[in-house]
């Protein structure tokens, strides 16, 4: 039988979790909680925002703050937005860089953007 394996969390450490957060709510409009668990393992406690998606198959985001001085940089987060171009003035109100604006792609119109540590988030129109 073969075995399901599928992604479940992401997770990247930023520089300054305030500023992030605040990026990742305005700017690409997640609905993020922020929460301080305590403790000192790297990788589930101490403080940060995140979300869970529970409809269809579960998924798991959160921005931590760096506990080694070294923020995540050069990952890409994909998201799908109802309205793109709102979502893209939303993005740069916010303060996120621009990679290139809305436009056509095989998937669907993308916008794609660099949050304060360099990763590249993609904001593409939710199809149908």
């Amino acid at each position: 039988m073969k075995q399901e394996i599928r992604l479940v969390t992401v997770v990247l450490e930023v520089a300054d979790l305030a500023r992030s957060a605040a990026l990742y709510t305005k700017g690409f409009g997640l609905d993020l909680n922020v929460v301080d668990h305590g403790g000192s393992d790297r990788w589930i406690s101490g403080a940060h925002a995140s979300t869970s998606w529970h409809e269809g198959a579960f998924l798991h985001f959160a921005l931590y703050q760096a506990k080694e001085g070294r923020a995540t940089s050069g990952a890409q987060v994909g998201l799908t937005v109802d309205d793109l171009d709102s979502a893209h003035a939303r993005a740069i109100a916010a303060g996120a860089e621009l990679i290139h604006p809305p436009r056509d792609e095989p998937w669907g119109a993308t916008a794609r953007y660099r949050d304060l540590d360099g990763n590249v988030v993609s904001l593409t129109a939710r199809q149908g």
